[in-house]
């Protein structure tokens, strides 16, 4: 059997595994990727030696694209535009402020130093709405709460995949005897910043306004739809190729697209490039969640390794995010959202803080780590335990908490 053979039979294995629990939880009134994390989980147990791995650049290269694309040209612009302010101070200084939180804990309490506990506070920053959103269309949770949570999710992966890439230089640098005095440091982790976060946004704008103008001159639904394909992934690996952020590159480029879709496609184009990554996203996060599931086998660390030391890591990691994002959420301006008075302002913000899950994007960061960071076998558990119990606990309650509050007045409107 060759090689290629084998990619395809286990590529429809797992799609009829994930079509499968899919139609099974719909039955169960469950969103579709909290079933496939634990088929996965027992896939992972019952078959420890199966050789399915979540590896980093099917991650970052195959699934992060697709996915960040169909985010940002879906999402409501108007919206988005409405509720900016929260929406930036999440992703932003509230982003800043939770990899804070988590660091203070981590460093004193755990074998973990200040540029190590840094790193870890960053790989677990980023949330994952996409189960959270999935029961939201499911209730029909209001518009702007939904879209709040998903632009959020949208920036805050751009910001902490450029802090990623700051953190890991002072890391590594420590680890090879090269420390930095505190002024070293700080000056070289802004100059990684400006160049990752700095390039991402300048690359995703240009492309995205090229491409914008070059669309406008075509009417044909199948050029255009792969045009789109073609920006996702090619504004992504030329801002990884120039050592920068493909993460806001591409979510800038899609945001660009999307807002001059109006103008640049026909009605039938917009239909066909719409329901095109509406599969793609759907097919995208059936794989890579039932593969999330089969990474997440924490007894595979704990056979080798420092079992207290571990365990203590992932104890504190879960809590110090969950009282992080609590501070950032309910240190939120008194007036944002904008139109959410009174009792309800708390049920939002209840809401955006237990939806606050940990997915994918936490699993590549730390799997991609070198092999030469110092205690990386702390960073992998630390992590797998964070998106298990944000996944699992967190997701599969978070229905019974939304149908107890009154965020639910307003009916959640369908993307387009």
């Amino acid at each position: 059997m060759t090689e290629i053979t084998a990619i395809v039979r286990l590529l429809v294995l797992l799609l009829l595994i994930a079509l499968t629990v899919i139609l099974i939880t719909r039955r169960l009134k469950i969103p579709y990727t909290l079933g496939l994390v634990v088929v996965g989980l027992l896939i992972s147990f019952f078959d420890s030696n199966a050789h399915l791995h979540l590896t980093p650049d099917l991650v970052l290269f195959v699934f992060l694209p697709a996915l960040l694309f169909e985010g940002s040209w879906a999402i409501s612009l108007q919206v988005m535009r409405e509720n900016w302010l929260v929406i930036f101070l999440l992703a932003g200084p509230a982003l800043l402020l939770e990899v804070v939180l988590i660091t203070v804990p981590l460093s004193f309490f755990t074998i973990l130093n200040w540029e190590q506990a840094f790193l870890l506070a960053v790989i677990l920053s980023p949330t994952d709405p996409v189960a959270v959103l999935g029961l939201f269309r499911q209730l029909r949770i209001n518009k702007q709460l939904s879209t709040i949570i998903e632009a959020e999710s949208l920036f805050n992966d751009g910001v902490a995949g450029a802090l990623y890439q700051v953190f890991l230089v002072l890391v590594l640098l420590n680890a090879h005897g090269e420390a930095l005095s505190a002024a070293g440091a700080w000056l070289e982790g802004i100059q990684t910043f400006l160049l990752q976060a700095g390039g991402g946004v300048l690359i995703g704008a240009l492309c995205g306004f090229l491409i914008n103008r070059f669309v406008k001159m075509i009417d044909d639904p199948l050029i255009e739809t792969t045009i789109t394909i073609v920006t996702a992934y090619g504004v992504y690996l030329l801002a990884d190729f120039l050592h920068t952020s493909g993460i806001l590159a591409v979510i800038l480029a899609g945001l660009i697209l999307s807002s001059g879709q109006a103008m640049g496609m026909s009605e039938l184009t917009h239909e066909a490039v719409d329901n095109f990554w509406s599969v793609i996203a759907f097919l995208a996060n059936a794989l890579l969640f039932l593969l999330v599931g089969i990474q997440l086998n924490p007894t595979r660390l704990l056979d080798s390794q420092d079992s207290v030391s571990l365990l203590l890591t992932a104890g504190l990691a879960i809590i110090a995010v969950l009282a992080a994002r609590f501070v950032i959420v309910a240190a939120l301006p008194t007036g944002l959202p904008p139109t959410v008075p009174g009792k309800r302002l708390r049920s939002w913000r209840f809401v955006i803080f237990w939806s606050g899950l940990r997915g994918a994007l936490s699993l590549a960061l730390v799997l991609a780590l070198p092999l030469d960071v110092p205690n990386r076998s702390n960073f992998l558990f630390a992590t797998y335990a964070v998106v298990l119990f944000t996944l699992l606990v967190q997701g599969f309650s978070l229905r019974a908490i939304l149908q107890r509050l009154p965020c639910m007045s307003e009916s959640y409107e369908p993307r387009p």
